[in-house]
């Protein structure tokens, strides 16, 4: 991220850019848990600004009306941003992209068309950047990652796994013999939650290593099946009641 953000900063001055943080925020905002995601991001990042500074044009007139008005057409973005964000990426940023240019407007009115272009060329040095700067700085801890959550599921596992069956005792042994200990609900608690965050933990791993365009070859039958084995072990402990 410090590398992709300065790369951008960089490019936007050296494109004599009036806003280069602009740039510099964009590329920061791209990065993501691996390279496929950040292009992804990106690419939604790239057209929401778009679709951004097109709505910019058409708000401007608006805002210009007076200082009530520039607050109050601020306040209705941010209200709209809050609320579309969290359902769509690239849409929550059309709405950012125009906040933020009309968040200049605070200071003085400034030329259209030169902040315009100053944020149509930080867009898109920004999101350049920072995905030049994910295919040359690849991921390459994920497939330790992914080998260590392996092993750590597989032990938790292990732990769950009852014995074998064994010979049945002596008649005189039984009725001396310890009756089976069965677990407290608090203990079958931990014991699921220590599963679960296993599982999470390798599906996490697994799906960040495959996302990556310069990766080693995973494990992919092992972790399969042990995901197959913790699942059915979850479900056995899930179900399974006191009696």
């Amino acid at each position: 991220m410090a590398a992709g953000s300065a790369v951008a900063g960089w490019l936007s001055m050296g494109f004599g850019v009036g806003r280069p943080y602009w740039a510099v925020v964009t590329a920061a905002a791209v990065f993501a848990a691996n390279t496929t995601l950040s292009w992804s991001r990106a690419l939604q990042r790239t057209v929401g600004n778009l679709l951004g500074v097109a709505l910019f044009t058409l708000l401007v007139p608006v805002s210009r009306l007076g200082a009530l008005a520039l607050i109050v057409t601020v306040l209705v973005l941010q209200f709209v941003t809050e609320a579309a964000v969290t359902r769509n990426y690239w849409l929550g940023s059309a709405f950012i992209a125009p906040m933020a240019m009309l968040m200049t407007e605070f200071a003085g009115a400034e030329p259209v068309p030169e902040m315009v272009a100053d944020r149509w060329l930080d867009t898109c040095l920004g999101a350049a950047a920072g995905l030049l700067v994910c295919a040359l700085l690849p991921d390459r801890r994920a497939g330790r990652r992914v080998h260590a959550a392996l092993d750590r599921l597989e032990r938790v596992v292990a732990d769950l796994t009852p014995p074998g069956p064994s010979a049945p005792p002596a008649p005189s042994a039984r009725s001396t013999a310890p009756a089976p200990v069965t677990p407290s609900d608090a203990e079958r608690r931990v014991v699921c939650d220590r599963l679960r965050a296993a599982l999470v933990e390798l599906r996490e791993a697994a799906d960040t290593a495959a996302g990556e365009w310069w990766r080693t070859e995973l494990p992919q039958e092992r972790i399969a099946a042990a995901e197959r084995t913790g699942h059915h072990r979850l479900a056995e402990l899930t179900t399974t009641r006191r009696p």
